[in-house]
């Protein structure tokens, strides 16, 4: 998958407007999700970046905290068009907890395997749309351009797009 296509589609791209139906089915989603992929884990919210070294992401922290049964979740920048801020940091808890449990860093690689677990868990296209855009659109800009867009938004792909990702060896 290129990242620079996915990037500069997600930038170009018009903002999708998810009808409010969809936007609670989703939200639903995520919750049932959570009730599954978060038991046994203190969740703490803090707002700061509690596993950066440097300017990036460390997995070993993380892992180091997961394995003791705890997360911490920054609850900085948590705006979005999608979710609410609540539904939102449950997002980010479920994003991080699959790069744990799929033992894949936060660079590129390590996004699209996480993407493609969690479009995996459902058969919604539509779903499968919305986590393609929040996690590999907004990732694609973030890791080019070296930050994430001030303003998040919801862009939809070319089914070819979400197909790739499934049919890509992530291993």
């Amino acid at each position: 998958m290129n990242i620079e296509k996915i990037a500069k589609h997600y930038i170009e791209a018009p903002a999708y407007e998810v009808p409010s139906q969809l936007a609670r089915d989703f939200h639903q989603f995520i919750i049932n999700l959570a009730q599954v992929e978060l038991q046994g884990v203190n969740v703490q919210y803090v707002d700061f970046q509690p596993y950066f070294r440097g300017s990036r992401l460390c997995l070993e922290d993380i892992q180091a905290d997961v394995s003791q049964g705890n997360l911490l979740i920054n609850t900085q920048f948590n705006e979005s068009d999608l979710l609410d801020p609540e539904v939102n940091l449950i997002f980010r808890c479920i994003h991080d907890l699959h790069h744990v449990k799929l033992n894949v860093d936060f660079n590129w690689q390590g996004e699209c395997a996480s993407a493609h677990h969690i479009m995996s868990l459902t058969d919604n296209f539509m779903f499968q749309q919305l986590l393609f855009s929040e996690i590999l659109g907004q990732s694609a800009v973030c890791l080019s351009k070296g930050q994430f867009l001030e303003h998040q938004k919801v862009v939809l792909f070319d089914r070819e797009i979400l197909q790739c990702l499934f049919n890509s060896d992530l291993s």
